[in-house]
């Protein structure tokens, strides 16, 4: 990351009424990327949940997070292992936008197995937040330290899958401090893994079994869909993007995107597949929107 481009957030309005919530609001908080403040104009969800996931927990949380990001809700997240970075890759796959709270300072994104996806992030008009300035290797309680600003930027929580001690609880501690709602989606009672979002669902928690459960909440409309422009590799990423301009012939994305013919007919082949593209009875290349 870029010492250059990290900003020393400005705490107006739409920061201040969220983290004025906190008992131990911040005193600052640093920035890599978008405008924070322009992003929590819109909609947002917290994605949070175990660090170990199941099958189950994977697709659930891939459901959730395409679909609200679809939806043009910004997804919140901390950029842990398991739930937290399957959520957030999920939506940038979907064309949203995340922000990430990262445990340690902005220089040094923790864990560094996951910087790639941190990077992603800001490319793709998201961003990072931190509160440290210079904090390497953070300690156990600046995780859960983390967590309150996770649930005090969100307009509501929602864990796809927890063990009973679950990390993620302790951001649902938080949420409920502060009034922000709680979701859980519903596990299999004999999955350690389902007891900490179960037990939430006991205690209150809002049952979410689909996206347009917490889009009601939210007062957004689920019809309203984004085109993701990312691909699983580059060359898939910028034959999207070529594609998003109208229509194209292999030539011409050949000649915007890679002149190799080969590499250029597997992207296409696997997008296809996907149901990313398709092609007309011209041989035309476009978006399936």
């Amino acid at each position: 990351m870029q010492e250059n481009s990290i900003k020393k957030l400005t705490l107006n309005e739409h920061l201040l009424k969220r983290l004025a919530r906190l008992k131990d609001s911040p005193d600052v908080l640093y920035s890599l990327g978008a405008d924070i403040n322009e992003l929590l104009t819109r909609p947002s969800v917290a994605i949070v949940g175990s660090r170990k996931m199941t099958p189950y927990g994977r697709r659930v949380t891939e459901k959730f997070a395409s679909d609200l990001s679809r939806a043009g809700v910004v997804i919140i997240s901390g950029n842990a292992f398991g739930i937290d970075v399957t959520a957030q890759k999920a939506a940038l796959e979907a064309g949203g936008k995340v922000i990430s709270v990262i445990p340690s300072d902005l220089n040094h994104v923790y864990p560094a197995s996951n910087q790639l996806i941190a990077r992603k992030i800001v490319e793709f008009g998201g961003a990072l937040i931190s509160e440290h300035a210079d904090n390497k290797t953070p300690r156990a309680d600046e995780f859960l330290a983390r967590n309150r600003i996770i649930a005090a930027l969100a307009d509501a929580v929602l864990i796809p899958e927890a063990a009973e001690r679950s990390g993620s609880l302790n951001t649902a501690k938080h949420a409920k401090e502060i009034q922000t709602p709680i979701y859980a989606v519903p596990g299999p009672i004999d999955n350690l893994l389902s007891t900490g979002t179960n037990n939430l669902i006991k205690n209150g928690a809002h049952i979410a079994t689909s996206a347009d459960d917490v889009l009601a909440l939210l007062q957004v409309n689920p019809k309203s869909k984004q085109t993701s422009l990312l691909g699983a590799t580059d060359i898939e990423t910028s034959i999207l993007t070529v594609l998003s301009e109208g229509v194209a012939d292999t030539t011409l994305l050949a000649h915007k995107t890679t002149p190799k013919l080969k590499e250029l007919q597997t992207a296409l082949t696997m997008l296809e597949i996907n149901g990313r593209v398709s092609r007309d009875s011209a041989g035309n290349w476009r978006l399936d929107r």
